[in-house]
């Protein structure tokens, strides 16, 4: 019997180290991986790219996800392209895991970077009308009639 006692200890151990692993923090509950951010610009109807990934038309809402930085490319025919450099903060929700779920709650929220915040939380741009470059300006029909104006090299 005491070999059977025993072996149900291990198993129990194992078990509750198992589940104490496999438990997410706080921030990862209550966040997720992901954060929703809004694209919008002036003027409406704008190519949105993520990370070089197509994402859609603006006004959009795509998710984003947390714990790194990201490139968003807002971009129309005719104008010129903004592209804006999202980073991460903090957020204060992985200090719960001090509170109820401990250390493994806090390596896991930063291993998922659920810890963290995509800044800005919303990219708003108002893309530039592309101007064209002007061309050099001459009359058709213009033919000197004598060497004044002219450069002469000698």
């Amino acid at each position: 019997m005491n070999d059977t006692m025993c072996w149900l200890r291990v198993r129990l151990c194992s078990l509750a180290i198992l589940s104490l692993v496999g438990m997410p923090g706080c921030a990862t509950i209550i966040h997720g991986k992901n954060q929703t951010v809004s694209v919008s610009s002036t003027p409406q109807g704008a190519d949105v790219l993520v990370d070089g990934q197509p994402r859609g038309k603006t006004p959009l809402k795509t998710d984003l996800r947390r714990g790194q930085s990201h490139v968003v490319e807002v971009t129309k025919p005719g104008y010129l392209s903004e592209t804006v450099m999202t980073t991460t903060k903090l957020n204060p929700t992985p200090l719960l895991n001090a509170v109820i779920g401990g250390g493994v709650g806090i390596v896991v929220d930063l291993a998922t970077g659920s810890a963290t915040d995509v800044t800005p939380g919303g990219v708003s741009v108002n893309l530039a009308p592309q101007v064209a470059t002007p061309s050099a300006v001459r009359p058709a029909a213009y033919v000197p009639t004598s060497d004044e104006g002219r450069v002469r090299l000698q």
